[in-house]
């Protein structure tokens, strides 16, 4: 187990050094409108941490993600789970699903713009419709997935419904809710990219804006790289509350 885990981690790091390498080939440093070579971004990234900017920016700008990604949890996995156990609620709830989730979600923008202004709401909003299709479809999903022996089995040995939602559905259904929390983080990350872009705030959306402004390539190619690197950061710490919750569930 150890050496295939070292085997997975070399040719990581393998194939991020080959990507370093094209990158760092790839780039000109000549003039600032070009493509910048590795070394520049890395350069022009410090700057911006050392400056203060990019921190400040970031924190604003994940105060939209953490309020709207908290309300996706409150609200969808419960809607999930009645959703799964209430016919009326199935009947209710997924038609909106399917709108939310056929829907190019950047054209209903203009709309959350036009109501809610230019406004911290208004880009939450973009975060929770991004994202909370997918909770409540996987929740839903995993909830009836689960194995009705063992549900029939707890009733027979007096469990109340309640008692056996808690004991029995929601540990066999994590695995399967795990997996649309993931999904939804993914999605919740490109709402606030695109809520920032578009209601314009003053996170990273007017960071990126300034130096769009001002040709500065480099720059931008930082900022996005940032928004790379904590998408990876926070959808490795959700697969690691998984694999947790997946021993727990299994117990």
């Amino acid at each position: 187990m150890a050496d295939r885990r070292l085997g997975r981690l070399a040719i990581r790091i393998a194939a991020l050094v080959l990507f370093i390498g094209i990158w760092q080939a790839a780039g000109d440093d000549s003039i600032n409108l070009l493509f910048p070579t590795f070394t520049r971004t890395v350069s022009v990234w410090w700057d911006l941490v050392e400056s203060g900017v990019l921190p400040i920016t970031l924190l604003i700008t994940n105060q939209t993600l953490f309020v709207g990604f908290l309300i996706v949890l409150v609200l969808g996995i419960p809607i999930g789970i009645f959703t799964a156990r209430i016919k009326l609620m199935d009947k209710i709830v997924s038609p909106y699903l399917t709108f939310l989730v056929a829907i190019p979600m950047i054209a209903i923008i203009p709309v959350i713009q036009a109501l809610l202004g230019l406004t911290f709401a208004a880009r939450v909003t973009v975060v929770v419709l991004f994202a909370i299709p997918y909770v409540v479809i996987n929740t839903a999903v995993a909830v009836r997935r689960v194995d009705p022996v063992l549900t029939e089995m707890a009733f027979s040995f007096g469990a109340s419904r309640l008692m056996t939602l808690r004991d029995v559905v929601l540990p066999a259904a994590v695995p399967g809710m795990m997996a649309g929390i993931r999904i939804a983080l993914g999605q919740a990350l490109i709402g606030m990219v695109v809520a920032e872009l578009t209601i314009v705030g003053a996170g990273i959306g007017s960071l990126i804006a300034d130096l769009q402004g001002r040709f500065r390539v480099a720059p931008v190619l930082a900022v996005a790289c940032s928004i790379v690197i904590e998408g990876i950061i926070l959808m490795s710490l959700v697969e690691w509350i998984e694999r947790r919750l997946g021993r727990w569930s299994k117990q």
